[in-house]
């Protein structure tokens, strides 16, 4: 069976809904199909930092989140302590993104059953446990996909753009043969989570994102939906999330007793819920566009959640693709050069926070020049260092030249790193980085495969394409494209 429409879009998550909302809203016939059923869950971070809220509004799907009385959080608190000279700690005000000035944290089967419901209201026809199965092509172009409805019926429908927007296993990126990353920096840290009832629901403390870092290990409290749930995570060696899978209250007791102050604040929580993890957080970059298709959201970028950022890249990079590509949609030379440029687009937006995970999810004591900036930073509640978080300002903006160097006289005179030659040779070591970082966000290079020593830790085993479901097609010749990563 043989259907047609503007734009179809694998995946109804973050990407794949925002796409679809912004390419309805212009009119477009787009169909949405989605593997699961929702609502769904999906394992995440699940905070939204100011401008993915914001995205969210834009979007429409706001008014059901908050729906869900998710706690808004217009306060961060960030506490290091390296073991030397003490620690520092700041509370500061969320910059705001458009009238957006908190933060939310929410489930993913609440939210995403938002999304979907937002891309419905829209005008886009979702789909829900349809399957994937390859992509169409008609003289070199993507021209739709098969699919696999929910009664295992094999339909094909044909598509001036097909979207993947199907996650890091793209269905979509194999079949355009962009699956293996043409850049890939291996993860360090694990990722362990729970959620309680938080007492101090109601109040300031019950409002405020927190985060500890204690050693190399970093804790985090977001409050959360449905109120007053929160949700606590360890960010510590990527090796610590089979830990927790063989002795999950052992794993919690230990990393307690490594974040006193975390320990602290969780008394009087009560109902934890059973620990979930993952230790595969790899980051990477793939082609993501190519002649009558793209890859938005994680099935084209991925950065470590450590720093959180992925829900927000995920809508961005689905509203300014269908903003992009809406206007010459039916112009495919026009359309593959505005698809290649959203590529270009989408990588100087996210490339400082690829590097800023990297940077994270390094497994380290706290930098003594870290702790001296945040000592520094805690005089005023004015949005500062958590804009590096909140995409206020880029890292680059954040830690600056001058607040790195100053941070090192401060450490140095202060002690905060114990031996002063070995705070010294820690910060220049840092300092290398940094510029290397911006060195390379300043040349703005298209599908840069360089590597930033220090940032960028190449990845021994990349992942593996899941297999093909490619079936006998007597619509459409198909031809394979060579997937080749060609400068621009």
């Amino acid at each position: 069976m043989t259907q047609r429409c503007d734009v179809v879009i694998v995946g109804g998550r973050l990407a794949g809904a925002c796409a679809a909302v912004h390419f309805a809203r212009s009119g477009r016939d787009v169909v949405v199909l989605d593997r699961s059923k929702f609502p769904s869950d999906q394992l995440s971070t699940h905070l939204l930092f100011p401008a993915g809220v914001d995205e969210l509004r834009q979007m429409g799907a706001l008014r059901g989140i908050l729906a869900a009385h998710p706690t808004r959080s217009p306060w961060l608190s960030l506490s290091t302590n390296r073991g030397h000279g003490g620690g520092a700690s700041l509370l500061e005000r969320w910059r705001p993104a458009g009238p957006i000035d908190y933060c939310i944290c929410v489930p993913r089967p609440i939210q995403d059953l938002e999304l979907v419901r937002a891309a419905r209201a829209a005008g886009a026809e979702v789909r829900e446990r349809n399957r994937m199965l390859d992509v169409l092509w008609r003289g070199g172009r993507a021209c739709g996909v098969r699919y696999a409805d929910a009664d295992g019926e094999v339909h094909e429908l044909h598509a001036r753009l097909v979207i993947g927007a199907d996650g890091r296993r793209s269905t979509v990126a194999s079949a355009v043969g962009a699956f293996r990353p043409y850049r890939a920096s291996r993860n360090g840290r694990g990722l362990v989570f729970r959620y309680v009832d938080d007492p101090a629901y109601g109040t300031r403390e019950g409002e405020t994102i927190h985060q500890w870092r204690d050693g190399d290990s970093l804790g985090f409290m977001f409050p959360s939906a449905p109120s007053p749930k929160a949700l606590l995570l360890f960010m510590g060696a990527a090796d610590e999330a089979a830990e927790a899978k063989r002795d999950p209250e052992g794993h919690w007791a230990r990393k307690l007793a490594q974040h006193p102050g975390m320990a602290a604040r969780l008394q009087g929580c009560t109902n934890p819920t059973p620990l979930r993890c993952t230790g595969d957080t790899s980051a990477y970059f793939r082609a993501s566009s190519g002649p009558g298709w793209a890859l938005a959201g994680d099935a084209g970028h991925f950065k470590d959640p450590v720093i959180g950022q992925g829900q927000r890249d995920a809508l961005w990079s689905g509203r300014r693709l269908a903003e992009v590509a809406e206007p010459v949609l039916d112009e495919p030379a026009a359309l593959d050069l505005a698809l290649r440029r959203w590529e270009r687009e989408r990588d100087v937006e996210c490339l400082h926070a690829y590097h800023f995970g990297n940077l994270e999810t390094a497994v380290r004591p706290v930098s003594p020049v870290l702790t001296e900036i945040v000592r520094r930073t805690s005089r005023s509640p004015a949005p500062d260092l958590g804009d590096v978080f909140g995409r206020g300002r880029t890292i680059t903006q954040v830690l600056s030249l001058p607040a790195l160097v100053t941070g090192l006289a401060d450490a140095l005179v202060r002690g905060t790193g114990g031996r002063r030659a070995d705070t010294a040779r820690d910060a220049v070591a840092e300092l290398k980085i940094h510029l290397g970082v911006r060195r390379e966000l300043l040349g703005r290079r298209f599908r840069s495969s360089q590597v930033v020593p220090g940032s960028d830790h190449p990845d021994p085993c990349p992942p593996v394409a899941p297999p093909s479901r490619r079936l006998a097609s007597v619509h459409v010749q198909e031809v394979t494209p060579s997937g080749t990563a060609v400068s621009a």
